[in-house]
């Protein structure tokens, strides 16, 4: 798979999880954040363009060995996790300077709004969408579907670099570019390393579950207009966006 041919997936599945968005929107009278709405639009789009993917580039290979689904040495589990929290701080200052910089005008609290009124069991569902469910999804993509197919024509580094590109460009706000690309780096470095996907999942997870607890700390202390800062780098857009374009934002937050 070339470079141009892996931009045009991602293209093609954020443009139809995009579609979907405002087809699902189009059907509310008074559209807001459902994060498991947005996350069932991005998990059709993405499942959709991994099928393309396997039917065009690897029609008769197994899934599990296409996308990396193996065990891998036992050190790397413990390494993904450690990354994870190694990684939080400094992403999450350098969005939090770029927003300073830069600013988009754009408040992060209606996500803090949806935990805190969610029921207990809403906020599991939430937890499982974005600390397992979201980061699995993305994996299989990016660091799956993708680099398999990549790096049987291009070398690691030029695999890595193209997968992060992509993976930070598919998280709609630019202002996220940056800090996400550098993150999509190191996934991409762990998934070569490894020879497994299980490792970047992990390390994926480990980062979402810090912003998670983050947002359910704000939440238990009923601050919905306060944001934890860790979080920006992870959180949605909300306001002066059309509600589709928020959920968007929100099921690929990291």
């Amino acid at each position: 798979m070339s470079v141009p041919v892996a931009a045009g997936w991602v293209a093609g599945v954020s443009f139809l999880f995009l579609w979907l968005l405002g087809v699902t929107a189009s059907f509310r009278p008074a559209p807001e954040l459902d994060v498991v709405s947005s996350f069932a639009c991005q998990a059709a789009a993405y499942l959709l363009g991994l099928f393309g993917v396997l039917q065009l580039h690897a029609p008769r290979a197994s899934i599990r060995e296409f996308l990396g689904l193996r065990r891998t040495h036992a050190a790397f589990y413990p390494l993904a996790v450690a990354l994870g929290f190694a990684l939080e701080g400094p992403i999450a200052a350098l969005y939090e300077q770029i927003e300073r910089r830069w600013p988009s005008g754009i408040s992060d609290a209606e996500l803090v709004r949806v935990f805190v009124e969610a029921s207990a069991v809403e906020r599991a569902a939430l937890g499982l969408i974005f600390v397992a469910l979201g980061p699995t999804l993305e994996e299989v993509f990016f660091r799956g579907a993708l680099t398999r197919p990549m790096r049987r024509k291009h070398g690691a580094p030029l695999v890595i670099a193209t997968t992060a590109v992509l993976f930070a460009v598919a998280h709609v706000a630019w202002q996220k570019f940056l800090p996400i690309a550098i993150f999509g780096v190191a996934l991409g470095v762990l998934r070569v390393a490894s020879g497994s996907l299980v490792p970047p999942i992990l390390l994926h997870a480990t980062y979402n579950a810090i912003q998670c607890f983050a947002l359910l700390s704000v939440a238990d202390a009923g601050h919905v207009n306060e944001v934890p800062a860790a979080a920006g780098a992870a959180l949605p857009e909300t306001t002066s966006m059309p509600a589709w374009l928020v959920a968007a934002s929100s099921a690929c937050a990291l």
